[in-house]
Parts: C-alpha cells; sequence; structure tokens
C-alpha cells in the first residue's frame, strides 16, 4: 500500500482498529458451567431453547485460552479489544437476608484484572460492558429486570467494578443493546426470561435498566469527569415492507422510534417517554417521568450496526402497533438472513445518531463502532480441514462497510474506532455455535484456531491504518 495510490483511504492518524466479544459467549468460566450461575446457563440446558441443540459450557474455552486470543489480537495488528464481566460469577450469591458487605469473587477477580493488564502490556485499549444479556440466576429468579432491587444490585456491581479494574479500563459500558435484549426476551421470548408479547414487562424493564445505567454511570466514574462511561446501542434502520401501505408506514415508525431510539433519547433527556397510543394506558403512563441521574448520562456513542430490517403490518387480531419483521430480502444475506446492507450503516453514522451528538458541555461526543460483523452457518462438529478459511462475503461486506464508515468520517462525523464482531466464532445466543462470526475460526471439538481470509485482511487494514478498495 502506498499514500499515492488513488485506490487508498486512508483513516485519521488515532484511529482505533479493534475486536469485540462478551464473557457468556466465549469464557466457558468453570464455576459458572458447573454451578448454573447465570440464567443463560441454565436457559441453554432447557429442551428447544437452542436452535443447534448446542451450549455455551466450553464456548470457545477463553478462560483457559486468554492468552493465546491476546497473541491473535497482537498478530492482527489491533490495539482495541471489548469484552463483558462474568456478573454471575463474580457475584455468585444474592445480598441474603443478613447485611454484609458485598463483594466479587476473589479468583474471578484475579482472572480478569490479569486478561486486561496483558492488554494494557500489549498498548491495546481495554473496553468492558457489565451487562452484555446475562444476569445472575438469584436475580432472575427475582424477576431479573423488572424486580424492584434490579436497579440497586445493578449500581453495587458497577462500584465493585470500579473499585477493581478501573485502573485496567479505558471505556466503560453499562448494558449492551438494551432493546434487543428486550425485544428478545420480553416480546419475541427467545432469551430469558422467556416472556412473549408482554409490552408492559417489556417497558418496566426499560426504565428499571435505565435507572439502573444512570446509577451504575455514576458508579463507574466515582466522581472522576475524566472517566468514559456510556451503553452499547443497537442501530436497526427500519423500512416499510410496502412502501405504499400505511400500515406497514406506521409499525416501522413504531420500531424505529422504540427500538432504535428510545434509550439514547431517554437518556439525553433524563426522563422516560413512551410513545402513543401506549402512553394512554394508565399502567404505561405511570412509567414515565423523570429518572434522577440519568440526563446526558453518556460520554461517547457505542454503535453496533449489522443490517436493516423490513417491517410489515401483521394482520392477527389483536392489532400490533410493533407489526412484524419482513421475510423478503432485497440485498444479500447472511446466514442468518439479515441483508448486507452498508447504506443503512451510513444512515446510523450520519443521520440516527445525529440527535445524540452534542454532550452537555456542547462538545461533540465522540463516536465508537463496537459491533459489526457477517456471520457464516457452520456445523459445530467440524474439526479438521479448511472448511469457512475463504470467507470472502466477510471480506465483502468488511471492506464495503468500512468504505462508508470513512465516508462517515469525511462529512464530520467524529468516529474515533472500529470494533469488528467478533475476534473469534463463539456461540450466538439462541441460535447456538452454528453461526460463526469469527475472522478466527474455533474448531469446538479441539478448540484450534485458525485465521480465516478476513483475519488476514483486517490485519493489513489495521497495520496500514488503510483500506486498499480494487486489487485488494
Amino acid at each position: 500500500m502506498t499514500d499515492n495510490s488513488a485506490n487508498i483511504i486512508k483513516f485519521p492518524e488515532d484511529f482505533l482498529w479493534g475486536v469485540s466479544a462478551s464473557h457468556f459467549q466465549i469464557e466457558g468460566y468453570p464455576t459458572e458451567v458447573e454451578r448454573r450461575l447465570s440464567d443463560w446457563s441454565r436457559w441453554t440446558e432447557e429442551e428447544g431453547r437452542i436452535l443447534d441443540g448446542s451450549n455455551a459450557d466450553r464456548a470457545c474455552e477463553f478462560h483457559k485460552r486468554y492468552l493465546d486470543d491476546i497473541e491473535l489480537i497482537g498478530e492482527l495488528n489491533l490495539k482495541a479489544y471489548r469484552t463483558s464481566l462474568n456478573w454471575a460469577a463474580l457475584m455468585p450469591e444474592g445480598p441474603g437476608t443478613v447485611s454484609r458487605e458485598r463483594q466479587f469473587a476473589p479468583g474471578v477477580v484475579e482472572y480478569y484484572r490479569d486478561l486486561f493488564s496483558r492488554l494494557k502490556e500489549r498498548g491495546i485499549k481495554v473496553f468492558v460492558t457489565l451487562f452484555h444479556f446475562c444476569l445472575p440466576d438469584w436475580l432472575a429468579e427475582e424477576g431479573g429486570w423488572t424486580s424492584p432491587r434490579v436497579a440497586d444490585e445493578f449500581e453495587t456491581f458497577a462500584d465493585l467494578a470500579r473499585q477493581h479494574f478501573g485502573d485496567l479500563v479505558d471505556y466503560w459500558m453499562t448494558v449492551n443493546e438494551p432493546m434487543a435484549y428486550i425485544y428478545q426476551g420480553y416480546v419475541a421470548g427467545n432469551w430469558p426470561p422467556g416472556a412473549s408479547q408482554d409490552y408492559l414487562g417489556a417497558f418496566v424493564a426499560i426504565r428499571s435498566m435505565l435507572t439502573a445505567h444512570a446509577r451504575a454511570y455514576h458508579a463507574l466514574k466515582g466522581g472522576e469527569d475524566a472517566v468514559q462511561v456510556s451503553f452499547a446501542n443497537h442501530w436497526r434502520p427500519f423500512a416499510p415492507e410496502r412502501k405504499w401501505s400505511p400500515l406497514d408506514l406506521m409499525v416501522t415508525h413504531y420500531r424505529e422510534r422504540v427500538f432504535n431510539h428510545i434509550f439514547p433519547e431517554s437518556i439525553d433527556e433524563g426522563a422516560l417517554n413512551i410513545p402513543a397510543p401506549l402512553s394512554g394506558r394508565k399502567e404505561f403512563r405511570a412509567l414515565e417521568g423523570e429518572i434522577p441521574g440519568l440526563k446526558k448520562s453518556m460520554d461517547f456513542l457505542a454503535v453496533n450496526y449489522y443490517t436493516r430490517e423490513l417491517s410489515r403490518f401483521d394482520l392477527s387480531w389483536p392489532p400490533d402497533l410493533f407489526g412484524t419483521r419482513s421475510k423478503r430480502a432485497d440485498y444479500p444475506v447472511n446466514g442468518l438472513g439479515w441483508e448486507a446492507y452498508p447504506e443503512g450503516f451510513y444512515r446510523v453514522l450520519t443521520s440516527d445518531i445525529n440527535p445524540y451528538l452534542i454532550d452537555s458541555k456542547g462538545h461533540n461526543r465522540p463516536v465508537f463502532v463496537t459491533e459489526n460483523g457477517f456471520a457464516t452457518l457452520f456445523s459445530p462438529d467440524l474439526s479438521a480441514g479448511d472448511w469457512s478459511i475463504s470467507d470472502r462475503e466477510r471480506c465483502d461486506y468488511l471492506i464495503s462497510h468500512l468504505v462508508v464508515l470513512k465516508k462517515a468520517i469525511e462529512a464530520g462525523v467524529n468516529i474515533k474506532g472500529y470494533l469488528h464482531w467478533s475476534l473469534t466464532d463463539n456461540f450466538e445466543w439462541s441460535e447456538g455455535l452454528t453461526p460463526r462470526f469469527g475472522l478466527v475460526r474455533v474448531s469446538y471439538e479441539d478448540q484450534a484456531r485458525k485465521l480465516r481470509e478476513s483475519a488476514e485482511l483486517y490485519s493489513k487494514i489495521a497495520a496500514a491504518n488503510a483500506l486498499e478498495t480494487i486489487d485488494r
């Protein structure tokens, strides 16, 4: 690569290249597995919950192999790594009936401190998420995000996280993709707690999560303005399946308003506002209003983007304001049926996040892309051979999305980094181990790692801080 080539797209000098993961999807943490400490570790035991019948008991054995995976991060010339904390393993016991000081489990603290220290030694920025879809089982049994105590417990968790890891973490995120979690857990019923079409429960959980975010934000900062705290939002541009249909346009509006905007809008305004006509019902109206400490509790924007979604009105009774996802696709899709749609990525970066770019002091919030990736499908029992190593579709997805990301930077968006999902293949929630998002292939039988073609491509991009769009 040379700077004067017309085919070279250069990124800002301080641009961060990295990868993202979450603890449950990769760790296989022994005490969590053996004692079924989280709602998700129990969920995977229930028949029919996981599409391919697999579980995360071993996952990528990251808990055992993190030193090797850190070597891979270095080999790929990456300078940022995002993961989440295993709340269930760190706090395996609830508060109990006797008042006592809450503490983290020492062995788990040592594991995370060693992980973060070794990343820092290599000059790798550490991004840490507190809640990435997994609750301690004792809290899930109390109602999880609908429990009246969940915000108190999350604040305690955040405060202890700051005490034990604050010196090693560069960027904190309180919750990951809150509305994806709410949708899957309270509307679709695919994730714990497994509720279906429970919109009241969903909005109770939304208010609880906003309250918990506010408390955790201030606990993590510990009175220090320099500490960077936010949350990761899943942005999914919605479009009507039939542009001429007022009903499809209606459900598209509601999906866009609630899924994409209700969390960042509530944070910027400091209050939860529920859209009509739901707000006309007293049980929903009771959830609205100001949340102490919430206003502007977002130091940077963490953007997760994969695809857009076509929406259609469902003719079933009773009518559903939020409609359903269309099965139609107008563009090539990945293994999960998600369109590869870089135009939506550009829309998110230059339009959708625009209302939230200015902080309380009038400064531009930094923007980090904290998830973006492409899934292929391969059976979990595959091991030897070259299957999936040539992954041209993932390479094309990566290139097309980085091209529009650079265009967004040129349009004036303060994008500071890109963290690809993910370093390795991992457990993809209700779909199991079959979907493969990794730059690095994992053969689950023997846990062998092997670089895919996309890993080699990404490594070259990160090393050059530039993208070659022709003759790559």
